[in-house]
């Protein structure tokens, strides 16, 4: 019984992991996406003209920016939850998994 309940334990922490994994990739490319599109539609052309579209889903982006970046925060602070309620020594281990599978690919660099 122990057994199961553990490996339920496991595949639940894991789906965990892959969403949180799959948020933070999202929010951040969210980010990327708007500031590229802030920086191309800043461009300093050499007639000043901007109009009001432009201008507009300038703002837009600059918007959606800010809600990411709010989401990064609440995602930031789950992390922080999660790590302080299951105790930093399956935290570090983790972390140590992790650290030797991204060093496995520089290795053959």
């Amino acid at each position: 019984m122990q057994s199961i309940t553990n490996s339920t334990a496991a595949a639940a922490a894991s789906q965990k992991d892959k969403s949180l994994l799959l948020r933070l990739d999202a929010n951040i490319g969210n980010i990327v996406e708007n500031y590229g599109f802030i920086v191309n539609a800043a461009w300093v052309n050499d007639p000043p003209v901007r109009n009001s579209q432009e201008v507009f889903v300038m703002k837009i982006r600059a918007f959606r920016m800010v809600h990411e970046d709010e989401s990064l925060l609440k995602l930031v602070l789950e992390l922080k939850k999660i790590a302080r309620f299951s105790g930093f020594a399956s935290l570090n281990d983790h972390m140590d998994q992790r650290t030797g599978e991204f060093t496995k690919p520089t290795e053959k660099i």
